[in-house]
């Protein structure tokens, strides 16, 4: 027992005499291990990206049926109102030619009512059609029908029908009965048919009428100027709205994410500066030419607004139609469930608050594109583009704050902080810290410690027992054989590193010349902003 105590302990003499002469820990020369570990960590980085792009295009594929399936349901419970609308506007511009007898009008409205009676359009075609046909009580009853299932759209509808056939004393009376059904704590979306109205000159005709809609306009306007608290709501807005944009670009640098330790704070910045160009493009598309007023094109002017108005959605077909927006996000964000629901849920809160005309325009920048008019969204980023900038410049500050300040590299037993533009100062660092430490590098890794190991304890008990010095052998053996293994491959695992370090620098001075460019796009933001 003595003899192998002090075997051990001559053992463990030799160990760490060994590791402390080539100074250093066995952490640092692990170089199978580590080799193993960033093996492992790509590949489960692969699976689980694997993973998410899955589920991400099967939330994509069960967004496309869920709006596929919401059209259907739609067609079915909505269908005829769609047909109401078209014939509407047919109707009102036949009114121009006459080229349908008006019975045949009526016979139509009233076969339309039929299938649509809980519609207020329908009862509105109804009224129109029995005046026309000189049925003054049946007219008066549709219209009392038209206006208490839907006051609001009723009362400008036929404010802006008397508009459209220069019926003025009529469409002063339902202008005043459109303005007592607006809620003071709750504007309606169909507010923003009324300002496109008002944007496409339909008032024009009667200064008295103009005068009285522009001192309701600047009402509003007055509100966003003078709350504080408005102020502070449109700025984290418009914030929230860029924060919950998707990244526009995947980031795509493979070098990176394996050898630069601090990758994650590079995605970050990526898809952070990306989104300017979203932006950017969103703004672009508001910065639109009105349409010339003429009185030559002033009934297609009115029909333009009538079609907007006769396609806002009822109560019941708006929740499906919201539902399927859900849906459009989704596939939108390319199945990013989360960052489609937190997009939702903003859009929802800037729609379903109390009254606050400035949350109502933004709901028309940036959320209502398929359903506001061009010049009204145009209008609405006229009037909350201060907070718009303040809320660029508080995002670009931000991005700025996560930009990284340096690159922490690890390539094979290599360790060094970049700043974006010492390549050759890297590679030189990295051959010198090679030829450095060839002898532990090469020679001190576990095979080798365990192999020495072996060596000394089947020599130390050689005279004990002759099979050790199969041992000591099959050790020395082992030894030689990696020894002269590493030798050869030396040269060529100092190129390995060398070019991955390469790339990986490579890669980013791309990133940061992206970065750059993209970061110039918040100017011309702020610029397109300023001449809007």
């Amino acid at each position: 027992m003595s003899n192998s105590s002090a075997l051990i302990s001559n053992l463990e003499n030799v160990i760490g005499s060994f590791r402390s002469g080539v100074h250093v820990r066995i952490e640092q020369v692990d170089t199978s291990t580590a080799n193993i570990q960033a093996t492992t960590h790509r590949i489960y980085e692969s699976v689980a990206q694997f993973r998410q792009d899955m589920i991400q295009s099967e939330e994509v594929q069960l967004a496309h049926e869920n709006v596929i399936r919401i059209d259907q349901v739609l067609k079915e419970q909505f269908g005829d109102h769609e047909t109401v609308r078209r014939t509407v506007i047919g109707v009102v511009r036949d009114f121009d030619i006459n080229l349908v007898r008006n019975t045949t009008i009526q016979e139509l409205s009233e076969e339309l009512w039929i299938t649509s009676s809980r519609y207020w359009l329908s009862y509105a075609l109804m009224a129109i059609t029995a005046w026309v046909n000189d049925y003054p009580d049946a007219a008066r009853n549709a219209l009392y029908e038209a206006a208490r299932r839907d006051p609001v759209k009723a009362s400008l509808f036929f404010t802006l029908m008397n508009l459209r056939f220069n019926r003025q004393p009529a469409a002063k009376k339902w202008f005043a009965e459109y303005m007592s059904t607006l809620d003071p704590t709750f504007l309606q979306q169909e507010a923003a048919v009324m300002l496109q109205a008002f944007l496409s000159g339909l008032f024009g005709r009667d200064k008295e009428l103009e005068d009285k809609l522009n001192r309701v306009i600047a009402s509003w306007v007055a509100i966003i100027n003078d709350d504080p608290a408005v102020e502070a709501d449109l700025v984290g807005s418009y914030g929230a709205y860029i924060i919950n944009l998707p990244a526009r670009s995947a980031f795509e640098y493979p070098a990176i994410r394996e050898f630069c330790q601090n990758s994650s704070e590079l995605e970050v910045s990526y898809a952070q500066v990306s989104k300017y160009q979203t932006v950017l493009d969103v703004i672009v598309a508001m910065d639109v030419e009105g349409v010339e007023q003429t009185d030559d094109n002033y009934k297609a002017r009115a029909d333009a607004v009538l079609t907007s108005l006769i396609s806002d959605y009822d109560a019941e077909e708006s929740e499906l139609r919201s539902q399927q927006e859900y849906y459009g996000l989704i596939i939108k964000n390319s199945g990013v469930v989360e960052t489609a629901e937190q997009q939702y849920q903003e859009m929802l809160r800037l729609k379903g608050e109390g009254f606050n005309i400035g949350r109502q325009m933004i709901g028309w920048v940036l959320y209502d594109n398929d359903q506001v008019d061009a010049q009204v969204r145009k209008f609405g980023l006229q009037n909350t583009k201060a907070w718009f900038i303040s809320a660029i410049g508080n995002y670009s500050a931000a991005v700025k704050n996560a930009f990284p300040g340096s690159y922490r590299i690890k390539v094979d037993v290599w360790e060094g902080a970049s700043n974006g533009e010492d390549q050759a100062e890297l590679v030189e660092n990295m051959r010198a810290h090679f030829n450095a430490n060839k002898f532990s590098i090469m020679y001190v890794n576990p095979p080798n410690i365990v192999a020495l190991a072996l060596f000394v304890i089947s020599a130390g008990l050689a005279f004990v027992n002759p099979l050790s010095l199969v041992v000591t052998a099959a050790a020395l053996a082992f030894l030689v054989f990696n020894v002269l293994r590493a030798n050869k491959s030396y040269p060529a695992r100092i190129e390995a590193a060398v070019a991955n370090l390469t790339e990986t620098m490579e890669q980013i001075t791309d990133f940061r010349r992206f970065y750059r460019q993209e970061s110039e796009k918040r100017d011309q933001i702020v610029e397109r902003l300023n001449f809007i």
